[in-house]
């Protein structure tokens, strides 16, 4: 008698897992090809400019100190402190749906900042290796 209530019951399962999907389908379908693929990537100084000249609306974050943004920066960058206390609120006031170009002195913090981003939920941000060090003395 067990057994033809455990058939009974694994027909029945299979018979509403094998039918029709819900009527939504085409709602989740039509939202799901708005999704724009993540991106989170090391890249080297050339690149980094080739990903400046070719994306107009690209955001471009130094996350070094004042003291050595003073001795120069990447044009239209703008500027957040890593060491500052409110630096992990500054990334959340940043449009998460917007591409970024992370760079420090060496690559390290920018690094770090690209992890961080990811975590929060950002979509695109590239870490620029070598940072400005690299940057200053490639021009």
């Amino acid at each position: 008698m067990n057994f033809k209530f455990i058939y009974i019951t694994v027909f029945i399962l299979l018979f509403y897992a094998c039918g029709n999907p819900p009527e939504s389908n085409a709602q989740t379908t039509a939202s799901s090809t708005q999704v724009q693929e993540s991106v989170f990537k090391d890249i080297s100084v050339p690149e980094a400019k080739k990903l400046i000249s070719q994306n107009k609306d690209l955001v471009i974050v130094d996350v070094r100190t004042p003291e050595e943004i003073a001795k120069g920066k990447i044009d239209g960058a703008i500027e957040m402190d890593f060491y500052s206390p409110d630096f992990n609120a500054q990334l959340e006031g940043l449009d998460k749906n917007k591409t970024y170009l992370m760079y420090c002195r060496s690559g390290n913090r920018s690094g770090q900042t690209m992890n961080r981003m990811k975590s929060m939920g950002f979509h695109r941000v590239y870490n620029m290796q070598g940072g400005y060090n690299v940057w200053s003395s490639s021009n």
